[in-house]
């Protein structure tokens, strides 16, 4: 019962951030329809029946039943529509106008999000300590593996290009599933040149009868750093409670060997036959070295020292305030790379390294952005600043039914003169709306493969 109330929160809440989202998008439309005399019918958040309704003026206001996404409705706005004659009618407007209105929407987005992340920037983010990559471990049989890549290496340009920490590393990988991609590397003092081919990312089965998911995009198989904590008090009596280690004690190194995972623990107390080890540990602010002897257990058939242990991510960011002036700059650059982004996956989709699978439609973006608003709330404003962008940007593509299809009708009615026929334009439409009826269906039986990743 806790896990489905869980993940009914999560759900409300990615509900209302993307509704939040629609109805600043349609409200941008009302908006300027209104200031150019066209009468709004419908303002509507959701499609379908209409599940809460109350009229003002002119304009009936409702929440409908599917609430994937919203729409205004305006006097005259459908070609098969014989309201052209109306004062009020969006069809009797000059192109300016109409393009004002169909552009406003998106907009909005836009505008919304580059505000948003000033705020952000200005209250303070995290941010990468470096822009290089520290390898924790590497994946058995996965792409950094194959490449040679190793734990302690340090990335610092991918594809002839510097690297720009760990989201950034991510997304260029990402997109290059099947090419090479050269890497240049820093290890023990030299630089080491190396080709990786990344492979699709994977999510393993949870049990025998689930099943591996491709998510569509190139993974490397590499992680950062982790620290490797005592998990508890050490079992009393064991070379562990004697030696006084103590819950939440890092593990450095044993006898100078670097401790990058658990598994190390294990390698070097085990194969130690129960000779004296020097433990180095990092207790607070202080860096402690204590020697301990594994005893032999029966039941386990190996060497142990009485503790159970954990992973700690390293802190590898800090907290970084702007001002003003530089957090306009930087909204500036991350709205850039935001909005460059969805074309960035389209050619590459276009070029083999990234599948369909890697798109997502609304039941995980609700998902996504319900799981990341409950893990924290500075990083569900950065996510909500993305999808905000990509929805006015997806909106402005010259695809018929989206405000960019309307914008395409418009330019080509200044150019020639005179509008396409109605005729034409309901042919086009109906086209359109059969083929992205069909793609939303494609993606949403995606979403219901990905949908349990992002619910508990």
């Amino acid at each position: 019962m806790e896990k489905i109330l869980s993940n009914v929160v999560i759900f409300a809440l990615g509900l209302v951030a993307l509704s939040f989202l629609v109805f600043i998008h349609e409200l941008g439309h009302f908006l300027v329809a209104k200031k150019c005399g066209v009468r709004v019918v419908t303002f509507s958040i959701g499609f379908g029946k209409k599940l809460f309704r109350f009229k003002k003026g002119d304009t009936e206001y409702c929440i409908s039943m599917i609430p994937f996404g919203g729409y205004v409705s305006m006097e005259g706005e459908n070609p098969d529509d014989d309201s052209s004659n109306s004062p009020g009618s969006f069809v009797s407007k000059s192109v300016g106008a109409r393009a004002a209105i169909a552009f406003a929407g998106p907009f909005v987005n836009i505008v919304f999000a580059f505000l948003l992340l000033i705020v952000l920037y200005m209250h303070g983010v995290e941010e990468p300590d470096s822009n290089r990559i520290v390898v924790g471990f590497v994946a058995d049989s996965s792409a950094a593996a194959i490449a040679g890549v190793l734990p302690n290496d340090t990335i610092f340009e991918l594809e002839g290009k510097p690297t720009k920490g760990w989201d950034d590393f991510r997304e260029r990988v990402g997109i290059r599933l099947g090419a090479k991609v050269p890497l240049r590397i820093l290890r023990d003092g030299d630089t080491v040149s190396l080709t990786m081919v990344p492979q699709e990312m994977v999510v393993p089965a949870k049990d025998s009868s689930d099943k591996a998911l491709g998510m569509g995009v190139g993974d490397a198989g590499i992680y950062p750093r982790h620290r490797v904590v005592v998990n508890g008090n050490p079992i009393a009596g064991s070379a562990a409670e004697k030696a006084g280690l103590l819950p939440g004690d890092t593990i450095v190194e044993i006898d100078h060997q670097r401790i990058a995972k658990y598994e190390d623990v294990v390698k070097y107390v085990s194969a130690s036959s129960g000779a004296p080890m020097t433990f180095t540990i990092h207790r607070g602010n202080n860096t402690l070295h204590t020697q301990l002897s594994a005893a032999y257990s029966e039941k386990y058939k190996r060497y142990m020292v009485g503790i159970q242990m954990a992973y700690v991510m390293f802190k590898e960011t800090h907290e970084v305030r702007r001002n003003f002036p530089q957090a306009l700059v930087k909204s500036t650059s991350t709205s850039w790379k935001m909005t460059t982004s969805v074309f960035r996956y389209f050619k590459r989709m276009a070029q083999g390294q990234v599948k369909a699978d890697a798109f997502s439609g609304p039941l995980t973006i609700v998902a996504v952005m319900g799981n990341v608003w409950m893990a924290g709330f500075e990083n569900f404003l950065m996510i909500l600043a993305l999808i905000s962008i990509n929805l006015g940007i997806m909106n402005l593509l010259p695809l018929a039914i989206t405000d960019g299809g309307l914008l395409l009708f418009l330019a080509i009615e200044a150019v020639r003169g005179r509008p396409i026929s109605k005729g034409k334009q309901l042919v086009i439409q109906k086209v359109a709306f059969a083929f992205f009826l069909a793609l939303f269906i494609f993606i949403t039986f995606l979403d219901f493969e990905k949908i349990g990743l992002f619910l508990k």
